[in-house]
């Protein structure tokens, strides 16, 4: 069934919203037998939850023992919607004895349609419309049309519906005739756009925006409409998403003002401060994190960020506030990054040597072949006075990290073999 054709079979769902209604306020369905009442609470009910195959049993046996124009009006809609055979019999039957009735008007384009008989449907739905210019006939005309190609026409129908009903789905068909039909681009944007700024993004809206232009690739358009979405429905997967693109773009900035005023996805923001070289940003948000959440991991940030502050004016007070932090992290948590990053700590400042060693072992334990790890163990062994197991680590690395770090080590190590020599 394709999208339109099952549009047109839900405008005809509300002839079976109707029973209840009826049933309070019209004269003629005063009950004429005892179960009566209990059938139809059971009707209703099995409604109520989409059963619609028991549902319609017991309406055809209340339309059988009462003969009341409310329960062939629900027979014939629910044999409509779920496709039986004697749908058109029991459409004509309801045509016949209240031809006023205009549900089985309706539901007979909608019949005629299912059969394709367009143009028997097309004149039927302009006789109802010739009476009655309701939201519903002249959907249901944009609909049938749009089964017909007629697109113009179609387009024609639904925006005269539009104008008297804002409604979503309104507007989607008008979109959807615009985008992909009629190759009018800019009016099918203009519209849903419209719409959002002065409704919201409803339930459909803002999706079919995505839907647009992510196909088209147009970025800035995605961010402002997921800026949106999120306006509305603030959740951690739209900020994410609003932030990869912003990313994408190289938009650094505006990520961060973005993250700064959300609460979601505070990791992302201190890895862009991490990676912006903002140390002293991260290392506050890594601070804050951790008090919060009293997370470990937050806490060995906080010693790296720590570092990278104060790389080049290093205290004996600061690097035992940076040790105490990484000695407290790596007695809990395996994990390489911290295990190497402190290790180091402790060789490059001839602080334990030893210790250092033996926690970028660990950490080579976890990742054999990091160039960063070996490049660090190698130092531990030059700095003990191990040249040559040094070099025979360093050497390994060939061309992989040539970092100045890494070169200044690799020379160092050098030197130190040909002085031995």
């Amino acid at each position: 069934m394709s999208r339109y054709y099952s549009l047109i079979v839900v405008l005809f769902l509300v002839v079976g919203c109707s029973t209840k209604e009826v049933v309070v306020l019209n004269e003629t369905t005063k009950k004429v037998f005892e179960e009566e009442d209990n059938l139809i609470l059971q009707a209703l009910n099995y409604q109520q939850n989409g059963d619609y195959v028991n549902a319609r049993k017991i309406y055809h046996l209340l339309y059988e023992q009462s003969q009341k124009k409310v329960y062939l009006m629900e027979d014939a809609g629910l044999a409509f919607v779920l496709g039986e055979p004697d749908a058109s019999t029991l459409i004509q039957e309801g045509l016949q004895k209240y031809p006023d009735e205009k549900n089985f008007n309706r539901l007979w384009v909608g019949q005629l349609v299912k059969e394709k008989r367009y143009e028997e449907a097309e004149k039927e739905i302009l006789k109802l419309i010739a009476h009655d210019k309701s939201v519903q006939h002249l959907s249901i005309a944009g609909n049938l049309y749009l089964q017909m190609k007629a697109y113009d026409l179609a387009l024609k129908y639904f925006e005269s519906a539009y104008k008297q009903e804002q409604s979503e789905d309104l507007l989607i068909n008008i979109v959807e005739l615009q985008y992909r039909f009629l190759d009018r681009r800019d009016d099918a944007i203009a519209h849903l756009e419209t719409y959002a700024n002065m409704e919201g993004c409803g339930n459909k809206t803002c999706f079919k925006l995505i839907e647009i232009y992510g196909r088209e690739r147009n970025v800035q358009g995605l961010i402002a409409t997921y800026k949106k979405l999120y306006k509305e429905h603030q959740n951690e997967e739209l900020s994410k998403k609003i932030i990869e693109l912003m990313l994408y773009m190289k938009d650094t900035k505006g990520a961060i003002d973005f993250l700064q005023e959300t609460p979601y996805n505070q990791d992302m923001l201190l890895h862009i401060y991490a990676t912006q070289k903002r140390f002293l940003d991260a290392y506050t948000l890594a601070e804050r994190l951790y008090n919060e959440s009293k997370n470990l991991d937050y806490l060995g940030k906080m010693a790296i960020y720590e570092y990278e502050l104060h790389k080049n004016d290093l205290t004996a007070e600061v690097l035992q506030s940076i040790a105490s932090k990484f000695e407290e992290v790596t007695s809990v948590l395996r994990d390489s990054v911290y295990f190497n990053y402190y290790g180091y700590l402790l060789i490059d400042h001839d602080m334990q040597i030893e210790k250092g060693i033996s926690l970028v072992q660990e950490a080579l334990k976890m990742e054999p072949n990091s160039p960063f790890y070996l490049d660090s163990l190698a130092w531990g062994y030059y700095k003990i006075g191990q040249c040559e197991k040094a070099y025979e680590i360093i050497k390994e690395l060939g061309e992989s990290i040539m970092e100045e770090e890494v070169l200044e080590h690799l020379n160092a190590i050098k030197k130190c073999l040909e002085e031995k020599k």
